[in-house]
């Protein structure tokens, strides 16, 4: 395998794709990357790629053949053994060259191969014994005319390498821990769902609930947001969502007809071919749920770069029956952006407007503005964290739909009933 890299298959495909791509011949242009793999015996830092007596060839067959089968929907393929370096190539179906966005679906691309070849070591065409994935770095290729190609795909190479480095190679102890720690939880499927009840404001009824991801007791991970910014940063984001959906589906309380459950997303993991077309649809018949009953909340850990295809990702799902809503309204600027831009089913109402709002002038105004606008768009509005009578009273008198926090209910497992309390007096 240590031939002259450009004459290995892999790396010929690859050029043929930069090229291709860097010339502009295809309408909807895409992105190239890299990812390096590391895989080293702990101990005698040998390289863990199995012999090839076949030859190159075979190699790149059984490697082709697994990510198509291990990453479907994906255009994945085997490029070089280089020493104890396994190098990967992404076609990545984002238009925007190497801007937020491709960076970040290369981010989950890494992640997800890095912890497929860690805990199903035995599935891939590789020597599982006594081997583990040492670091693991991506890069974007830059696709830009006038770039000779040897020196973008070295530079791409130097990157991910580079990136390998800072990510892995120096990492402290304590992000070492964490990494087993969520490793630990993805195998034993150890996180678990609370639900928070939101209700009508009018009448008490309980309209829904939001599903909660909770970490086990003794977990290393300082609650959800530390859980869920960790996958985010190491690339176990898609495995971590997957896993908290599943559970969030297959433990929700009964729902009558008319009763919603609302699941967090990002509006990246809905890209996913796997997400809702998939596995998840069928979670939701063998709860005896149908996706009307769904709304998916997007939480945003990181910004829509292209609202084109964020509004025709949701056309897809809205196509099937789920509705959709824009989480913590009112928090930053992105959020209101979201909000004119995808025209969500419901706008949630970030606590930092709702709370204390009955004695700050200016965010009872803001209050109004929100649904002033939203009833003008036939949105429907949820207040979070109503904590206080006299924030539940205001909510109700500048005509908010659903309430949602402390006062109206805690999260909770909420076993597998319906829950009918009304609204506490105020």
């Amino acid at each position: 395998m240590m031939t002259s890299w450009l004459n290995i298959n892999g790396w010929e495909r690859l050029k043929e794709r930069v090229t291709e791509l860097a010339s502009g011949r295809e309408a909807k242009a895409a992105s190239i990357g890299l990812v390096c793999i590391d895989r080293r015996d702990a101990e005698s830092g040998a390289s863990s790629v199995a012999a090839d007596p076949e030859g190159a060839n075979s190699n790149d067959g059984r490697w082709n053949d697994w990510l198509a089968k291990a990453f479907p929907g994906e255009r994945l393929w085997f490029v070089d053994e280089l020493g104890s370096h396994l190098w990967i190539g992404v076609e990545i179906p984002v238009r925007g060259g190497a801007g937020t966005a491709a960076e970040a679906h290369l981010t989950r691309v890494a992640g997800r191969l890095r912890r497929l070849l860690s805990a199903e070591a035995g599935t891939a065409p590789i020597e599982a014994s006594g081997v583990a994935v040492r670091g693991t770095g991506a890069a974007v290729l830059p696709l830009k005319t006038g770039i000779d190609l040897k020196d973008s795909l070295y530079e791409g190479m130097l990157a991910a390498v580079g990136r390998m480095r800072s990510l892995s190679g120096d990492r402290d102890s304590a992000d070492l821990e964490l990494r087993a720690e969520m490793e630990r939880l993805l195998k034993e499927r150890s996180i678990r769902s609370v639900y928070q009840p939101i209700t009508r404001i009018g009448t008490g009824e309980v309209f829904g609930y939001e599903a909660l991801t909770r970490c086990p007791p003794g977990s290393r991970f300082d609650g959800p947001l530390a859980l869920f910014n960790f996958a985010e940063r190491e690339g176990y984001a898609f495995a971590l969502d997957r896993l908290a959906r599943e559970k969030a589906i297959g433990s929700s309380p009964s729902l009558n007809g008319v009763q919603k459950i609302f699941i967090n997303v990002t509006l990246g993991i809905m890209n996913d071919p796997g997400f809702v077309s998939g596995q998840t649809a069928q979670w939701l018949r063998q709860r005896g749920l149908q996706p009307g009953q769904v709304v998916l909340e997007l939480t945003e850990r990181s910004s829509i770069d292209d609202f084109e295809e964020a509004k025709k990702i949701l056309r897809h799902y809205r196509s099937q029956g789920y509705e959709i809503a824009i989480d913590d309204a009112g928090a930053g600027y992105s959020s209101l952006q979201s909000i004119v831009e995808l025209s969500p089913d419901y706008i949630k109402v970030d606590k930092s407007l709702v709370q204390n709002a009955d004695r700050d002038e200016m965010k009872k105004q803001m209050l109004r503005t929100f649904v002033r606008f939203a009833k003008r768009m036939n949105i429907r509005t949820v207040a979070e964290g109503i904590e206080r009578p006299e924030e539940l009273r205001l909510a109700r008198r500048v005509g908010i739909d659903f309430g949602q926090g402390y006062l109206l209910g805690r999260p909770g497992e909420y076993a597998d009933r319906i829950v009918r309390d009304g609204l506490p007096n105020g």
